[in-house]
């Protein structure tokens, strides 16, 4: 006959472990992408992955049972893929720096995207396996030990075989063991916020990406990340309390004592064990007590058995006492007891425990509180951040070209002639502005209303690009309260009118509720130069209409005289330009990503047959006649700026310079800063000039220009003077090793 209670009593709460399990993975995420952005090791942090999802089962679900071990693995293997995929995800928004308007869900999408190249495949799934090789270390041992059978507890003779209960002396005493079921009710108190808390996080991460901009979502979804931990925080005390399975308490001679069954007999669950066993249990524990009452000494771990002499109540609640007792060397001790041991009392003059607790909704409902406090914290901070708050996404979103009902063909605008234009070069791109307009580098100050007209130029752009560069501040002002409305010259599915055989164009115009107007005017060649005119006014200052009559002035007088460059050739196209009547100096091209997409920028540098590329086509280096120049693209808050933090990566390389050199320049009005350094290069003294002025807002063209006294030729001084006359420059420096 098979006994009934021979069989597992007591099952864990699957549910609640399983919110443990995940909220105990979300800990093993953040320690996983913070550590990658910090710029260490990652993999280690699959340690605490697994640890963390396993614990969090256990603290929830009451213990880590067989079902449970599978649940919190197959959650262990999902998260830590998701948290190899979220800081690549990062790495990308990184690479991106946050342009184009590219949000967080979607650099996580376009990871699927980059697995298919091989090397950052290889990459991808080298840390993937790493992770979950020390995950497979930090879980393995606790999975492993939940498969296992409980420890025997059995007595046995001397002969080895076991001694049936029975056949030895009864002790004597009263045993108060754990009961699960009376602290349910706190438990679920503790449990449910955090259920009810993941629900509307979970529904808040899928509709976040349609209803919210990236900004406010990220900082939504930190502000979730913190409610969480509040939660987890405060409910932690009152899952303690229903959590000590292994713990019960004995009374045996008037002494209350307390038993910790893991150091006792290696059992994490009274409840887990059938009846018999928790008999034989028993009957053990007495005895022990017994003995060392007796004066004997014990027969298991002596810390296992703690007795609480003359306990006192210092506190009572409906849910737990804390207690003090006098400890073996005459020191008060405190503990807390929960109610979960029927007919227990601690001290005499206290009623024993009758009937399961009630639940302790006071603290879920602080906690829930708390967690909606810190969501709206981050929710004002993002408000704060945008200026007017954030608000929803408009519908329709113009992030790509739209297709209207308005007809194909180009508003006519009419072209204001000034009196008096100067025609300008940029790039081997000319164009002509007002000669009214005061210039100041790539700006032009219309000082009668205070417009600003600023111009840059790319090559090897398409349709698409050009679109991201009209729809900019469509993209930077749509997600605002402060967003109205957004107009262009030519509206149509394809955003580029012809302007000529070789050439297409638009004017795309942003309005703000503040009366700021934004427009960006392109001429896009077909051979892939694109000139572009920015400018920013105040209706109140200036009408639109007069101020896209001056963008079609200079947009209609547009001559493109570069060559035409692509991914495929822009190494060899550098050339020593007609353009600006040099003998020496050079137009090369450089990659560039900083306008949201892939484009190319000219670099003038001394002609060189052999032009060496660096960073991946991002920086150009040529030497001619003992002249050496590197040219790259950074971004910075100003040329200042750019200059010193090159000059101390420089340092930092173990150049050693030459101290107390003083001859540095910055020119606010021009947003351009040069500086002179000497160092010594291969046993030569080398007197070098770094050189930034803006290319775009926020970012500079750098020229580190260095002289070579051994290589310095006859033609030297006519490559410097030229390079001085298209920097507008002069470095007495330089020029002396020409004499």
């Amino acid at each position: 006959m098979e006994l009934d209670w021979e069989k597992e009593e007591t099952r864990d709460n699957v549910v609640a472990g399983a919110v443990g399990a995940f909220l105990g993975s979300l800990i093993g995420v953040a320690c996983i992408v913070l550590v990658n952005q910090l710029g260490y090791v990652a993999s280690i942090c699959g340690l605490v992955m697994a640890v963390c999802c396993l614990k969090g089962y256990a603290l929830l679900g009451g213990r880590l049972s067989r079902r449970g071990a599978v649940i919190s693995g197959a959650v262990i293997l999902l998260m830590t893929y998701i948290a190899n995929k979220l800081c690549f995800a990062v790495a990308l928004l990184d690479a991106l720096d946050g342009e184009g308007g590219v949000s967080f869900f979607a650099a996580y999408q376009g990871v699927s995207v980059l697995l298919q190249d091989g090397e950052i495949s290889r990459a991808y799934y080298g840390n993937l396996a790493m992770l979950y090789l020390f995950t497979l270390l930090g879980g393995a041992p606790v999975i492993v030990g939940a498969f296992r059978d409980p420890t025997s507890l059995k007595k046995k003779n001397p002969d080895g075989e076991s001694m049936p209960v029975s056949d030895q002396p009864e002790a004597q005493g009263e045993i108060y063991p754990f009961r699960k079921n009376w602290m349910r009710p706190l438990r679920l108190s503790a449990a449910v916020p955090l259920l009810v808390l993941m629900v509307a996080l979970l529904a808040g991460a899928v509709a976040a990406p349609i209803l919210l901009d990236a900004q406010t979502g990220g900082i939504l979804a930190i502000g979730g990340f913190l409610s969480i931990l509040i939660l987890f925080f405060i409910a932690m005390p009152a899952i303690m309390l229903c959590n000590t399975f292994h713990v019960l308490y004995a009374r045996v001679g008037g002494v209350l004592w307390r038993v910790d069954l893991r150091k006792f007999c290696l059992v994490q669950d009274w409840e887990k064990l059938p009846m018999t066993r928790q008999s034989s249990v028993k009957q053990d524990i007495l005895r022990e007590i017994n003995t060392i009452q007796e004066g004997g000494g014990p027969n298991h771990n002596p810390y296992a058995l703690t007795p609480l002499h003359n306990p006192q109540v210092e506190r009572e609640t409906n849910w737990y006492w804390k207690v003090s007792y006098e400890t073996e060397k005459g020191r008060r001790k405190k503990l807390t007891i929960p109610k979960g041991y029927p007919g227990l009392t601690p001290a005499p003059g206290y009623e024993e425990v009758q009937s399961p607790v009630p639940g302790r909704w006071m603290p879920a409902v602080v906690s829930l509180l708390a967690a909606a406090a810190v969501l709206g914290a981050c929710f004002a901070f993002s408000m704060r951040l945008d200026g007017e708050g954030p608000a929803l996404k408009p519908n329709p979103k113009p992030d790509t070209p739209m297709e209207t009902n308005a007809a194909p063909e180009a508003k006519d605008i009419p072209i204001r002639v000034p009196e008096s234009a100067v025609e300008y070069e940029m790039s081997e791109i000319w164009f002509r502005m007002d000669a009214a307009f005061e210039n100041s580098g790539r700006s032009f100050l219309d000082s009668g209303t205070g417009t600003v007209y600023q111009a840059h130029t790319q090559y090897g752009v398409d349709g698409d690009d050009a679109w991201d560069t009209l729809s900019q501040y469509i993209s930077q002002y749509h997600t605002s309260s402060l967003y109205d409305r957004f107009d262009a010259v030519y509206l149509d599915a394809e955003p580029l009118a012809p302007r000529d055989e070789g050439s297409r164009y638009n004017i795309m115009s942003v309005y703000l509720t503040d009366g700021r107007v934004f427009h960006t005017a392109i001429v896009l060649s077909n051979d892939g130069a694109m000139f572009v005119m920015e400018a920013g006014h105040n209706e109140d200052a200036q009408s639109v209409d007069e101020v896209l009559s001056n963008l079609m002035y200079t947009i209609q007088n547009v001559r493109f005289e570069g060559p035409a460059v692509t991914e495929e050739n822009y190494q060899s196209q550098i050339h020593v330009s007609e353009v600006r009547d040099c003998a020496y100096m050079a137009a090369a091209y450089i990659r560039t990503d900083l306008f949201g997409h892939d484009a190319f920028v000219d670099a003038f540098v001394p002609y060189s047959e052999s032009p060496a590329y660096f960073d991946n086509g991002k920086a150009v280096q040529t030497e001619a006649h003992g002249l050496r120049v590197y040219a790259s693209i950074l971004p910075g808050e100003n040329a200042k700026e750019v200059v010193d933090a090159w000059q101390d990566g420089l340092a930092a390389s173990g150049r050693a310079y030459e101290e107390d050199l003083e001859d540095e320049l910055y020119r606010e009005d021009l947003d351009a800063a040069c500086k002179l350094t000497v160092y010594e290069e291969n046993g030569q003294k080398r007197y070098a000039v770094l050189y930034a002025d803006s290319k775009w807002d926020g970012y500079y063209l750098l020229r580190e220009i260095t002289g070579l006294p051994e290589l310095v030729d006859g033609e030297y001084s006519a490559v410097l003077a030229e390079l001085e006359d298209i920097i507008g420059l002069t470095v007495p420096a330089l020029e002396d090793l020409g004499q």
